[in-house]
């Protein structure tokens, strides 16, 4: 309550006790109006804190206030307002502007809340107060919810090689008070082969979405650049969540693929292939009858060849020497009958050494330099750019010298592309055996390495076992051996001069270009193979 000072003057007490009206001394002057009445403002309560409410557009809190005249003269409110209009306090009307002495009315301020950060805010109340012209009341709160937040919300990959992927971690932080829930991830690029999200390994760190962050924790996304051209990319991942404030959380990344090199192959499809067959037939006394078989089932064998069209030299060999015996060296590709009765005295023959059992010496003496250059025995045989399939027919573990490995990297050395070196055997069952055959160690690792055939000695149908090797040896037209490394995804096919996107594969372990059967390139073709080679990723 405001106190008022009446001051009193001597010699003036009659004057005023006679006068119709009061008279108040001021300031040693005299009034005919007593005006030191005033009005008085307050505010109860103060200042407000609401409690912490969720995030959820639908929970509140509302609080009253109480404006009291504590005066002896009318109280006039001119206004009341918020000092920030986007705080989240709602204010409504105030029931009287104008207040008699005494006399009170009231307001309300509700709460609701729209992030999880605390959050603050005055009201300024403003009157006739001739001291307190503007009173204000503090107000105080914090919502309950998750808040998102995305590191690196920019990056740059740089200039990586093209084929050279880029990965990096994009962290997902939950600095609210509430679990985030992750429900989508989605990516948003002109180039979505080359740039985004690495979807599989993601969900191999964090599991299948949705993921649930707790309070101040974290996970990682993975993000992903492959360039595949020297041009610029960039791409938008939009992260949804039940962040109230920022549902859809954006990050952005880009980059520039850097060009290590280019190459061209170009391969003329020739009209017939090109195989080199040489036998080596064990002629121990075991193998009476399976030599038998072969005998009788060989003509199926030739039949095979002659239907497959191709370029085929046969022959087999038996001496030491490694010389191909007999008034017809092999079977050059016309399949006379006269051929197949030659080469089949030639192996029937039995050995002229001691490497009965000892097939890859047999075939290393054969194609020696020796036997295949300078006008050699063999020389007619061999062929620089044919395929070369070796066919070991034993009951018996290989017994040459050295191990097998040996003899693959001696051979496939004989050629440019060592895909050109096959073996091929009939033996006993690996690794077991069958009947009195023993396993055939040594052959059959052999044929495995190479991509052979390997057939059982012990089979009752050899028409069907010939068939299989006569296929097995057939010159591959179908693929072509690519002279550099090259960047998968830049793979250019070309026949004949036009672009072919279908019937053909990538073999990566042999850096192959391979047709389909249905889409092999004719006879005559040119083949042109363009790709982007990769680059040293490490650098």
């Amino acid at each position: 309550m405001r106190s008022h000072l009446l001051l009193l003057v001597p010699g003036l007490l009659a004057l005023a006790a006679c006068s119709d009206n009061s008279l108040v001394v001021k300031d040693g002057s005299i009034n005919d109006v007593d005006d030191s009445s005033a009005p008085d403002i307050a505010v109860s309560p103060e200042s407000h804190t609401f409690g912490a409410l969720p995030v959820d557009g639908v929970s509140t809190e509302t609080k009253e206030f109480i404006v009291t005249n504590n005066g002896d003269a009318a109280l006039q409110i001119t206004s009341i307002e918020l000092d920030d209009a986007n705080a989240p306090f709602t204010l409504s009307a105030i029931g009287n502007v104008l207040l008699e002495a005494g006399g009170t009315t009231s307001f309300t301020v509700t709460f609701q809340p729209i992030t999880a950060d605390a959050v603050s805010g005055t009201i300024y109340i403003g009157s006739n107060d001739p001291d307190e012209p503007s009173v204000p009341v503090n107000l105080d709160g914090g919502g309950i919810a998750p808040r998102i937040e995305l590191d690196p919300v920019n990056y740059d990959y740089g200039t990586p090689y093209i084929g050279c992927p880029q990965t990096v971690p994009l962290t997902v932080r939950n600095i609210g008070n509430a679990d985030l829930i992750v429900s989508a991830l989605d990516y948003i690029s002109a180039s979505p082969t080359e740039i985004g999200v690495d979807r599989e390994a993601s969900v191999a760190a964090n599991g299948p979405l949705p993921w649930t962050i707790t309070p101040g924790s974290e996970l990682q996304v993975q993000m992903l650049y492959s360039p595949l051209d020297d041009y610029g990319d960039d791409g938008y991942l939009t992260i949804t969540s039940n962040d109230p404030n920022q549902p859809a959380a954006q990050a952005h990344q880009a980059g520039l693929g850097a060009l290590y090199g280019e190459n061209n192959d170009i391969f003329e499809q020739p009209l017939r292939g090109e195989t080199d067959i040489l036998w080596a037939l064990d002629w121990s006394c075991s193998m009476a009858d399976d030599i038998a078989q072969v005998q009788t089932n060989f003509d199926v064998y030739i039949g095979t060849l002659a239907g497959l069209d191709a370029d085929y030299h046969v022959a087999a060999v038996t001496e030491d020497s490694g010389c191909i015996l007999g008034d017809v060296d092999f079977i050059d590709g016309s399949y006379t009958p006269d051929e197949q009765q030659a080469l089949w005295d030639i192996m029937q023959a039995g050995p002229g050494g001691a490497y009965t059992e000892m097939g890859f010496t047999l075939f290393e003496a054969a194609l020696s330099s020796t036997n295949i250059g300078h006008g050699g025995c063999n020389e007619d045989f061999y062929r620089e750019d044919a395929k070369l399939n070796m066919i070991d027919v034993t009951d018996e573990v290989e017994q040459s010298a050295n191990t097998w490995d040996y003899y693959v990297t001696l051979f496939q050395g004989y050629k440019a592309d060592p895909a050109d070196v096959v073996f091929h055997g009939i033996a006993g069952d690996y690794p077991s055996g069958c009947g009195s055959a023993e396993p055939g160690r040594n052959l059959y690792e052999a044929v495995v390495a190479t991509g052979g055939t390997y057939l059982s000695i012990c089979a009752t149908d050899w028409g069907s076992s010939m068939t299989e090797l006569a296929e097995g040896a057939a010159a591959d037209l179908s693929s072509f051996a690519l002279t550099q490394t090259p960047v998968p995804e830049t793979i250019e096919v070309y026949v004949d001069g036009i672009r072919t996107t279908e019937g053909w594969t990538y073999n990566e372990t042999e850096v192959l270009v391979e047709f389909d059967d249905d889409h092999v390139p004719g006879g005559g073709t040119t083949v042109e193979i363009s790709y982007a080679t990769a680059g040293d990723c490490s650098s």
